[in-house]
């Protein structure tokens, strides 16, 4: 059985999707991640009162190790979460407008994803620039239904709110 993204490569990748490219500092490492790792994404949960869209779970590449999140965040306990998640890993509100809530998940199978250094990028909507430099994975095709709810080698093991992390 094959292994996900085991045939997909990163030049493929980026010429299908230019902006994959321009999130990394430099060629991010094409890694195995084996079954059983928690990873996690930081999203915006929909709110219709707000009229504010959410992120897709699952439909998103942009992940991070577990570990590496609750170091980050530990690192720079003084600042909100969602400050720091926004400033290390480059996180404009155009991608993803409140940053409110987190996700986790736990992989059922190894996948393949590409693991590299978050690029800066220059908010307009804010205009500020954050600064990057925080370790993310870039990890596509999770998602195995039409609404992106599920994925048949992860299961979500907990949503929750930004600022309970802190």
């Amino acid at each position: 059985m094959a292994i996900l993204n085991e045939n997909l490569d990163w030049t493929g990748i980026v010429a299908s999707n230019p902006d994959a490219g321009r999130a990394f500092s430099g060629i991010p490492e094409k890694t195995l991640i084996a079954t059983n790792e928690m990873l996690c994404r930081f999203i915006t949960t929909e709110s219709k009162r707000k009229n504010i869209p959410g992120n897709h779970v699952f439909f998103s590449p942009w992940w991070m190790e577990w570990g590496a999140a609750v170091a980050m965040l530990s690192r720079f306990k003084t600042l909100a979460p969602t400050d720091v998640v926004r400033a290390k890993l480059a996180v404009t509100e155009e991608f993803s407008r409140e940053l409110d809530s987190l996700v986790q998940i736990i992989l059922t199978e190894p996948v393949y994803a590409w693991k590299g250094i978050a690029q800066y990028q220059n908010d307009k909507a804010s205009r500020v620039t954050y600064i990057g430099g925080g370790t993310q994975f870039y990890l596509p095709n999770l998602a195995s239904d039409a609404q992106g709810l599920s994925s048949s080698v992860a299961y979500m093991h907990c949503f929750t709110s930004v600022e309970s992390l802190s």
